[in-house]
């Protein structure tokens, strides 16, 4: 078994319906979380690796 890790964590934010967050998708509002959260870590895309 291989052992994770969670080296940082972001959340999206929250916005209301029609807001000024609705023309962004949700691979879009998720892709920031995810390159905030490397960026904190202090970790580059290539050094995650996944786990199956």
């Amino acid at each position: 078994m291989k052992d994770a890790v969670i080296v940082s964590a972001v959340r999206t934010p929250i916005g209301s319906f029609n807001g000024s967050l609705s023309p962004l998708s949700a691979t879009a509002l998720g892709s920031a979380a995810i390159a905030e959260a490397l960026r904190r870590a202090g970790l580059s895309a290539e050094q995650v690796q996944l786990c199956d």
